[in-house]
């Protein structure tokens, strides 16, 4: 997959976040929740370096027909692509499934006490008083830049909650 490429979900994609039929590991969900026509390839690489094999992931969730890639042009490639809707789950929701699984793939086996906590939040509110927490979990287990890096994809996603 080309770095310029820019993932995005497809409906089918999209109908995985919910139903959960292709069973995904962790990481490969975190990464597909986290693709919504937005950022190149080279970006998720970067932002998803903790994750593994992000070029692998992606491929998988192509060859699956859960993500689609089209290649930016030159001249825009600094331009953001329109995202995509993530119209299967609302965003609190979506929110909430990303923050589950990024800890996981992360934390493997030490996420347990940090996701009974995240359980427990049913609202904005709930949700955003547990970002220190969880950005903090992520920079012991990885790095600070992956932990802003997945604080902030978290924050984008409650501002449309």
């Amino acid at each position: 997959m080309l770095d310029t490429a820019v993932p995005r979900k497809t409906l089918q994609g999209q109908r995985e976040l919910v139903e959960r039929r292709h069973k995904l590991h962790a990481r490969s969900r975190s990464l597909l929740i986290a693709v919504h026509g937005e950022h190149t390839v080279a970006e998720l690489k970067r932002q998803f370096a903790a994750l593994g094999d992000v070029s692998g992931i992606l491929d998988e969730l192509g060859v699956l027909g859960l993500i689609t890639v089209a290649v930016q042009p030159a001249q825009a490639a600094g331009a953001a692509a329109p995202a995509a809707a993530d119209a299967e789950l609302p965003p609190l929701q979506l929110a909430r499934a990303f923050i589950n699984e990024t800890a996981v793939a992360t934390l493997g086996l030490r996420a347990f006490l940090f996701t009974l906590k995240l359980e427990r939040c049913y609202t904005k509110a709930e949700l955003t008083e547990l970002l220190p927490e969880y950005r903090r979990v992520l920079a012991r287990a990885k790095s600070d830049e992956f932990a802003a890096s997945m604080t902030a994809r978290v924050e984008k996603i409650l501002r449309r909650a």
